[in-house]
């Protein structure tokens, strides 16, 4: 279950709100009037989480340009079946 707190308990509490997300690495979700509003987080945490994201997108970049690259080949008439391969291999 996500942290919450209110607006003004971070008005009020900076260093304890503060305290806590460095404590938990764990984003803090600020509320007005019961709904959220802002998310606050350990700035290290935040890093982390960021670099993460851009390591799975490049991932996930590569993967697709891999895969654009052979349908590509296979428009052009460089594939071969999967038939044919398994044939070639013995299987």
């Amino acid at each position: 279950m996500p942290l919450t707190r209110t607006a003004t308990d971070l008005q009020r509490n900076m260093r304890e709100v503060s305290a806590t997300c460095h404590a938990t690495r764990e984003p803090v979700y600020l509320t007005t009037n019961g709904v959220a509003d802002l998310v606050i987080m350990d700035a290290d945490a935040f890093e982390a989480a960021m670099a993460l994201q851009d390591l799975a997108y490049a991932r996930e970049k590569r993967t697709l340009e891999g895969i654009m690259h052979g349908k590509e080949e296979i428009d052009h008439g460089l594939g071969r079946s999967y038939r044919e391969v398994r044939k070639e291999l013995g299987l």
